[in-house]
């Protein structure tokens, strides 16, 4: 048993040992640090069979932003399998093992909530009324293991069995404490910076006309001219107040201002420089929009857009890709019903399925961002069925980085 063991973790080692310079892919809000805590059982003497009696309690702390993680681990061994010790030499005093170790974990590159890997180790182990034949000593480690991560990396368990070789050990009356058999299931909190968080794009407007350059097909536009979303000149506008405009909803916008306003967004012609604005939009003095509540359904306790809603999110897609200076922060609610941490998951399945209907119209992901607020954020009382219904809404918000002086919203 002890050569087998030996092997098991020289083998171990070399498998991590290889992995330094592979490439590592990371999940999806992968942070900095693990924290768990771990429960499992220990084989102390395994000449005769690995036998799992001795409780095992323990902590560690994993460090994510490295190929190869380093991980230190802290365990409590309860002896209780005391006729497995060395016979005749007072085992029954040893009542406890105290380890500590650090090793090095490699997790195997994969797209998946689940992941294997392996690690490799070495520690001291501290022999609670230790006695001759039974002492405490170093020891080197290997093992392997399997774990998955729960929605958004939020937590994380991991299935884990380790061979532990003693350095040092004496050998009394054809016995000796040489290795040991340890599983355990951990159960993890990561923590800290998200590692692969991308970082913020810079926006520049060369020519001031509202449109960012990597949009701007027309670059060079005289300051003060009212370009469209392209941030190309535009046509010369009509006087007359237009009739009959509706919303991204369909119904009819109502006359704001007595000047000409061609999209009812109660900014003159003559200063907006978002002249197809959707009335259902709140906007800054540009003319462009900020905020607006599109009242999308959802098929009921699910993420699905229904049919009669998806000509909404159509309209709206079209809308971003007449005008493309801005950027879009998505926001899903929902009303008190259902529990406040199943009401916030649902609310960020909502904004993503919104996100993803309107890259499917065609509109760039690099665009879209998206949250979810769950029932926190009510506009209306969730006391009637007319007020949960207000609740239960999408917000969008559209930022302009070029400017320095838009309003955050109105």
């Amino acid at each position: 048993m002890k050569r087998v063991l030996t092997s098991a973790v020289l083998a171990t080692t070399i498998l991590a040992t290889s992995a330094f310079s592979a490439t590592n892919t990371m999940p999806e809000n992968m942070r900095a640090y693990d924290m768990a805590a771990t429960l499992g059982a220990t084989s102390i003497k395994n000449d005769d069979g690995v036998k799992l009696k001795n409780a095992t309690f323990g902590v560690n702390f994993q460090m994510n932003n490295y190929t190869v993680k380093p991980r230190f681990d802290f365990e409590y061994v309860r002896i209780t399998d005391k006729e497995k010790l060395i016979d005749g030499l007072k085992a029954e005093e040893v009542n406890s093992l105290l380890k500590g170790s650090i090793n090095a974990v490699y997790e195997l590159p994969n797209t998946t909530n689940f992941f294997p890997y392996g690690l490799v180790g070495a520690g001291y182990e501290y022999v609670t009324d230790e006695t001759q034949g039974f002492e405490s000593h170093g020891f080197i480690q290997g093992g392997l293991g399997a774990g998955y991560r729960f929605r958004e990396n939020s937590f994380v368990v991991r299935l884990e069995a380790k061979l532990l070789q003693i350095l040092g050990g004496k050998t009394i009356q054809g016995k000796s404490e040489d290795n040991e058999v340890i599983t355990t299931l951990n159960f993890s909190v990561p923590f800290g910076r998200i590692l692969n968080e991308k970082p913020a794009v810079k926006m520049v407007d060369s020519d001031g006309d509202g449109v960012m350059d990597r949009f701007d097909k027309c670059p060079n536009t005289p300051r003060g001219t009212r370009v469209d979303g392209s941030g190309c000149p535009l046509p010369e506008m009509k006087t007359e107040i237009i009739k009959n405009i509706t919303s991204l909803s369909g119904e009819e916008c109502p006359v704001k201002i007595d000047e000409p306003d061609r999209d009812r967004d109660g900014v003159p012609d003559s200063i907006d420089q978002c002249p197809n604005t959707p009335c259902d939009f709140s906007v800054d003095s540009k003319g462009c929009p900020v905020k607006a509540n599109l009242m999308i359904h959802f098929a009921t306790d699910k993420a699905e857009i229904t049919p009669q809603s998806m000509p909404l999110v159509k309209k709206f897609a079209e809308f971003l890709i007449k005008n493309k200076g801005s950027l879009v922060h998505i926001i899903g609610h929902t009303d008190w019903r259902g529990s406040e941490l199943y009401n916030m998951a649902l609310s960020k399945r909502r904004a993503k399925a919104v996100r993803d209907a309107l890259v499917k119209f065609g509109v760039s992901p690099s665009r879209l961002t998206t949250e979810g607020k769950g029932e926190s954020e009510p506009i209306a009382s969730n006391r009637t069925p007319e007020g949960m219904a207000l609740n239960r809404r999408t917000e969008v918000h559209l930022t302009y980085p070029q400017y320095t002086d838009t309003p955050a919203g109105e």
